[in-house]
């Protein structure tokens, strides 16, 4: 994140989902104004593929923590996997980006600083194994938001070797270029867009309510540029974040 803000001047930024220390692929970063931005993102489903080592618990859930146990490998690999899709509660690994009183616990973590991890209820839409070659198991993850990848991990009673996060929402790894500094409008592809006239951008900018047609959140865009993101219900659009506007 500073490595981009200073490559666009320097800008106030942030990011729509951090990525744990093991982890590399998709960070969605925001900038200037957009960084209002990251609430509508964050929620965004994530796509994962990993490396699991089946048979060794860490600490960790992956391979840079201390051996925690010993387990057999599952007779049945295809069930175990079965088993956790769908709405699943698991504990965030101590290794983890999760604050507990306002720290990272990884941070925590290696400074050998014990803490009691949360339970998370977590949605796992989709568990595809690429590969199987005990004891390493090669899978592609469809999760809802704050899924834990070495928690599943740890639940099939190994530990992660890699991470890797292909897609967050819309957003693909492939399509990633941290050169290229992309409208605020390209951030919300999933909301619907209603263009204003020049009285309702005024409207709009002095957090007026605007005529707009359908139900739940717009995104209001004046020549093409976003405005501000609003609640639409009734036959109106009620501004919540508003952008702005620069000519």
């Amino acid at each position: 994140m500073r490595q981009v803000r200073k490559r666009h001047g320097g800008v106030k930024g942030g990011h729509a989902g951090t990525l744990d220390p093991l982890a590399s692929g998709l960070l969605v970063c925001l900038l200037g104004s957009a960084t209002k931005l990251a609430r509508y993102l964050v929620g965004l489903d994530k796509r994962y593929v990993a490396e699991i080592e089946l048979g060794r618990r860490t600490t960790t859930g992956d391979a840079e923590g201390d051996e925690l146990e010993v387990t057999p490998l599952p007779a049945d690999i295809d069930a175990a996997i079965a088993a956790l899709v769908g709405e699943v509660e698991l504990p965030v690994p101590v290794a983890s980006a999760v604050k507990i009183g306002g720290e990272r616990a990884y941070r925590l973590h290696r400074r050998g600083v014990a803490v009691e991890m949360p339970l998370r209820a977590s949605t796992v839409h989709a568990l595809t194994v690429t590969s199987y070659e005990p004891p390493l198991l090669r899978l592609e993850l469809h999760v809802g938001s704050g899924t834990y990848v070495r928690a599943l991990a740890d639940a099939l009673g190994g530990s992660c070797r890699s991470i890797r996060r292909t897609a967050v929402g819309p957003f693909r790894v492939e399509d990633a270029d941290e050169t290229l500094l992309r409208p605020s409008l390209d951030a919300l592809p999933f909301l619907p867009v209603v263009e204003l006239d020049d009285v309702g951008l005024g409207r709009v900018l002095s957090g007026q309510a605007v005529p707009a047609a359908g139900e739940g959140r717009a995104a209001l865009a004046y020549r093409g540029s976003l405005v501000a993101v609003a609640k639409v219900t009734g036959g109106t659009a009620r501004p919540e974040t508003v952008i702005g506007y620069a000519p």
